[in-house]
C-alpha cells in the first residue's frame, strides 16, 4: 500500500508528513540528518518534550521502503484536534506566540535556533500550546541573525497588535495571508499611538519600512554579527512586546449572554442537568459544541470524559471560555 503524503508539509526540504493505514509518520530527509542528531544528542529534544512544549515522537522501522534521500522515519504523538491560527481567540494566539519565543530561547541554550516561527507549527493540547514540527530547528551559526524573525512578526506580533490596538476582527486577516500578515499592511492599520510603543515601533513600523526599502535588492549579509547575547535579547524583547498587548474588551452580541440570560437560575440548572443526563446516556468519545459561548455545556461533556472541542464565532465569548 502506498504512503499518503500530506500536502501541508510539501515545502520543507528537511522532511514531510505522511500516513499509512491511518497512522501519522514523518520522514526525515538526509540533508537534515546532522541537525536532527544534534537536536536529540544535545538534550534539547528531551528538555522540550519533558516540559510539554513539543510533541514527543518515537523512531520506527519504515512502514514502506525508504526512498532515496531519506534518513529516518519517526512517529509523532498525535494531537487530538487540529486547529488554525485564524480560528484562535486573542489569548490563544498570544499563548502560542509566547511558547514559540520560550522555545527559541531554550534552543539557544543548546546551540540551536528555530528556523521556522510559523503559527501553523503550533497546536493545542487542551488549552496548552505545543510545537508539532520536529524539523523546525537548525544549529546556531555564529554571528547569524534569527532567520525566523520576520516570520514571527508576521504570524504572531502583527495580528496580535492589530487585534489589541485596532479591532479584534482583524485577526481574520491571517485567513487571507497564510504566510503571515504583511508588516506594511499591519503598520498602516495600526493607530498612530502604536508608534509611541517602542516594541511596536521597532518590530512592526521600522521593520516594515526596512522591508520596503530593500524590497528590490538582493538579500545582503548583515554587516554586524549577531551575538548569542543579542539573539537572547531579541527573544526577550519580542516576548515583552507580546506580553504588553492586551485584548480590548468590547460589547458583542453573545459575549454577555449568560449575564443577560432571560430565564431563571432554576431553569438554567435544569437545562444543564438535561444535557448531563443525555451525555451520560450516549457516552460519546468526542463532542463538538457548536455555538459554545463561554463553554458551560462544553465543560459538562469534558468532565464526563469526552474529548470536547468548543466553537463560537463571537471572540468575546471564546475569550471567556479559554
Amino acid at each position: 500500500m502506498p504512503i499518503d503524503r500530506l500536502p501541508g508539509s510539501f515545502r520543507d526540504p528537511s522532511g514531510f508528513l505522511f500516513t499509512r493505514d491511518g497512522v501519522l509518520y514523518r520522514q526525515i530527509n538526509s540533508p537534515y540528518e546532522e541537525e536532527y542528531l544534534h537536536l536529540i544528542q544535545s538534550g534539547l529534544y528531551q528538555n522540550l518534550t519533558t516540559a510539554r512544549w513539543m510533541v514527543p515522537h518515537e523512531e520506527v522501522e519504515p512502514p514502506v521502503a525508504l526512498p532515496e534521500g531519506a534518513f529516518k522515519i519517526i512517529k509523532p504523538e498525535p494531537v487530538p484536534f487540529i486547529s488554525y491560527p485564524y480560528e484562535w481567540c486573542f489569548s490563544q494566539l498570544k499563548d502560542a506566540a509566547l511558547l514559540t519565543l520560550r522555545i527559541q530561547a531554550r534552543a539557544l541554550e543548546y546551540g540551536m535556533t528555530l528556523k521556522d516561527a510559523s503559527a501553523y507549527n503550533i497546536q493545542f493540547r487542551g488549552v496548552n500550546p505545543v510545537l508539532i514540527d520536529t524539523l523546525s530547528f537548525e544549529r546556531l551559526r555564529k554571528g547569524e541573525p534569527w532567520t525566523a524573525y520576520r516570520q514571527f512578526c508576521q504570524h504572531f506580533l502583527a495580528p496580535l497588535a492589530l487585534m489589541a490596538c485596532t479591532d479584534v476582527r482583524l485577526g481574520q486577516l491571517s485567513r487571507i495571508y497564510m504566510d503571515g500578515i504583511p508588516l506594511d499592511l499591519a503598520a498602516s492599520l495600526l493607530p498612530r499611538s502604536s508608534r509611541f510603543r517602542l516594541t511596536l515601533l521597532t518590530h512592526i513600523h521600522m521593520h516594515a519600512r526596512s522591508q520596503k526599502r530593500y524590497a528590490d535588492r538582493a538579500p545582503a549579509r548583515p554587516s554586524r554579527k549577531m551575538t548569542l547575547v543579542a539573539l537572547k535579547a531579541l527573544a526577550d524583547h519580542l516576548a515583552s512586546a507580546v506580553k504588553k498587548l492586551r485584548r480590548r474588551p468590547a460589547e458583542t452580541e453573545w459575549g454577555g449572554y449568560y449575564e443577560d440570560i432571560h430565564y431563571s437560575d432554576e431553569a438554567f440548572r435544569h437545562k444543564q442537568e438535561i444535557v448531563k443526563e443525555w451525555l451520560q446516556e450516549l457516552k460519546p468519545a468526542r463532542v463538538w459544541d457548536l455555538g459554545a459561548n463561554a463553554g458551560v455545556f462544553s465543560r459538562i461533556a469534558g468532565d464526563l470524559g469526552a474529548f470536547t472541542a468548543a466553537f463560537d464565532l463571537d471572540p468575546a465569548a471564546v475569550e471567556k471560555n479559554v
